[in-house]
């Protein structure tokens, strides 16, 4: 003859098997979610862009490269010309953020050039 289960849980650990898998799936998000803000604060705190900052600066750099002229659009893209725009382009919005709302974050001109790097550099992750 079996036993029932008790039917309080207390003397069970909590941890994640105490938890149905909904509540298993939204405390993994929460955590995830938490752990990423803390990262992007340290990078924050160490003058550093986050990556969509640095891919709109990136999408402006190359519209201001090919629109600089009304020419035409068949020229020889230069690449470190569009990564300069871009690096003067977050460094210059975070100075004057910083003077409107000295809350904001100014970046640091090496910590810009490692995030572009970072996020130009490396290579995609393949798909297949």
């Amino acid at each position: 003859m079996r036993t029932p289960p008790p039917s309080d849980l207390q003397y069970l650990p909590v941890h994640r098997y105490a938890r149905d898998p909904y509540q298993q799936t939204a405390w993994e998000r929460r955590e995830a979610a938490r752990r990423k803000a803390e990262q992007r604060e340290r990078q924050r705190a160490r003058g550093m862009p986050d990556a969509a900052t640095v891919e709109r600066a990136l999408v402006d750099a190359l519209r201001i490269y090919l629109t600089r002229d009304n020419t035409t659009l068949q020229r020889i893209l230069d690449p470190a010309a569009v990564l300069l725009y871009a690096r003067n382009l977050v460094l210059s919005r975070s100075y004057v953020a910083h003077e409107q709302d000295p809350e904001k974050p100014r970046y640091e001109p090496a910590a810009v050039v490692e995030a572009i790097r970072r996020r130009v550099m490396v290579p995609p992750r393949t798909s297949f």
